[in-house]
């Protein structure tokens, strides 16, 4: 009985950490910090791009947190350094004004985290499309471009540093 218990054990011990619900992490809450601090010590960039592509409708709610700190962190050196978040996993369809009900309170934050921190959030209309969601289903204050492979590549050419923003657990 002694090796199964401590089989038992042991997986527990495994497997309990990927239970976590979304949002709760194991790691430190701001993970890129190290690659935020980076982009500080080096010369301006022509911008950055936050990165986000996850199966998780409700992502949004540890992204923004994270967007928001590392948007002041490095607004505090470069005032007016572009910021772009592109979303283009299922995250984005908490977004669509459907939704605004259900997720009122991730939708002021991006409205504010837009409207008054200057910062571009652009959604994948392919991605969408494909999903059947319409470009017209996302509010105003939502940018949806027409594929963000190609987005991604064109800020890349621009020069702008991309940061991958990804679960931690």
């Amino acid at each position: 009985m002694k090796p199964i218990s401590t089989l038992v054990l042991l997986l527990f011990a495994l497997f309990c950490p990927l239970s976590l619900p979304a949002g709760v992490t194991t790691d430190e809450a701001f993970p890129e910090l190290d690659e935020i601090d980076e982009i500080s010590r080096s010369e301006r960039p022509e911008g950055v791009v936050f990165l986000v592509m996850e199966q998780d409708e409700e992502a949004l709610k540890w992204v923004l947190p994270r967007v928001f700190h590392y948007t002041r962190l490095l607004r505090d050196k470069w005032q007016a350094l572009p910021i772009v978040v592109l979303s283009h996993g299922d995250e984005m369809f908490a977004l669509t004004e459907g939704y605004q009900a259900l997720y009122p309170e991730l939708h002021r934050e991006l409205q504010k985290l837009v409207e008054e921190h200057n910062v571009l959030f652009q959604v994948c209309g392919s991605y969408a499309a494909m999903s059947d969601v319409a470009a017209s289903a996302f509010p105003s204050y939502v940018d949806v471009v027409p594929f963000a492979p190609a987005e991604i590549e064109n800020y890349r050419v621009l020069d702008f540093r991309m940061v991958n923003l990804e679960l931690t657990w």
